[in-house]
Parts: C-alpha cells; structure tokens; sequence
C-alpha cells in the first residue's frame, strides 16, 4: 500500500511539474493628466495614473474593465478608486477599451452619492464633486458645472507594453498538495 501512494504522489510530482505552465497576468498603468480650461480652476494641471489588468480583454467593439488601481492627485489631495461614487448608471469605476484600444476611464468623486467623499478646498475653491469620462473633465462648484476640460493618456515613460507578473498555474498548486498529502499518508501508514 505504501508503495502505492509513493508511486502515486511521484507520479503526480513529475507531471505536474513538466506539464506545469506559467500563467501571466497583464496588468497596464496609464498615466493621465487634466488640463482645465473652464471655470475658477481654469490654468490647472492634474495629474493621476490608473491601472488595469487586460488578461481577458477580447480586443472587439466596446469594452469596459474593473481598473486595478485609480490614484489622482487633484489639487494636492490624492483620490484613489476608493473614493469614486460607485454610480450605478455609469458603472464606475471603469476603463474604457474599443477594439482593444484604451478610451479612457470612468471615474466620478462626490461630496454626495453612494460613497461620499471629503473634498477638501482645491486651490481656495469649494468643490463639490469632479467627474473624469474618457477624454473629458469636469468639476461642479456651488450650482456651477465647468466641463470640457481635456484629458490626455500616456503609457509611462521606458513603458512600452504592459507589464506581466507570474501567476502559478493551478495545476503547480494541486501537484504541490498531491505531493503532500502523499507524504503525509506514507508516514501515516509506515
């Protein structure tokens, strides 16, 4: 019977490990930057980056994907995917892809909403809430909307593909369990 498990787990050891393939996940960072053109903010620069993980991105039509990381410097204060307002109808936080080619994000912070934010002042500016869509920013102050502001989208500098990270294959884990459980059964028994 011992011989049998040995067997069974070395077995299980060498095929799992010669058949064992490395997954990869890919995962893309982009950087943005907000030019205003509208409103108090007028003159402005705002920079921020977003990442996404594009493994299962089928390249065709419209696609949007949970983004893996949103961070935004605005004014300062530093906003992340955590305090976008979860709106049901724009489904945000999301990347935005056609035919395998990134639009953009979708990104909104709000004082109100589902998850309301603290927005500090921004430049002495009271803003209540600031929505990035694809290539376009706006803000809302008081009763006011500035929008049309201008996004442009950049791979970060020395980055010209997206970065892949090892991800062990499954098959790596249940021979690694097989190989213990074999051991375990052969002390258990001898």
């Amino acid at each position: 019977m011992m011989n049998r498990v040995c067997l069974m787990a070395a077995t299980t050891a060498i095929l799992t490990f010669f058949k064992a393939q490395v997954a990869f996940a890919h995962t893309v960072s982009y950087d943005f930057t907000v030019d205003v053109t509208s409103g108090p903010l007028a003159g402005e620069r705002y920079i921020g980056l977003t990442s996404v993980d594009v493994t299962n991105l089928l390249k065709e039509s419209y696609e949007t994907v949970r983004p893996t990381s949103i961070i935004f410097d605005f004014g300062g204060i530093t906003f992340t995917d955590d305090n976008d307002v979860l709106d049901i109808d724009a489904n945000s936080p999301k990347v935005n892809f056609q035919d395998g080619q990134f639009m953009g994000i979708t990104y909104i912070v709000s004082r109100l909403g589902n998850n309301p934010a603290e927005i500090p002042l921004i430049n002495d500016v009271a803003v209540d809430g600031f929505a990035i869509d694809n290539n376009e920013f706006g803000y809302v102050v008081g009763a006011n909307l500035y929008r049309g502001d201008t996004i442009n989208h950049a791979l970060p500098p020395n980055s010209t593909s997206p970065n892949r990270q090892s991800v062990p294959e499954p098959s790596v884990w249940l021979g690694f369990a097989t190989v213990g459980c074999g051991c375990w059964l052969t002390r258990r028994l001898g």
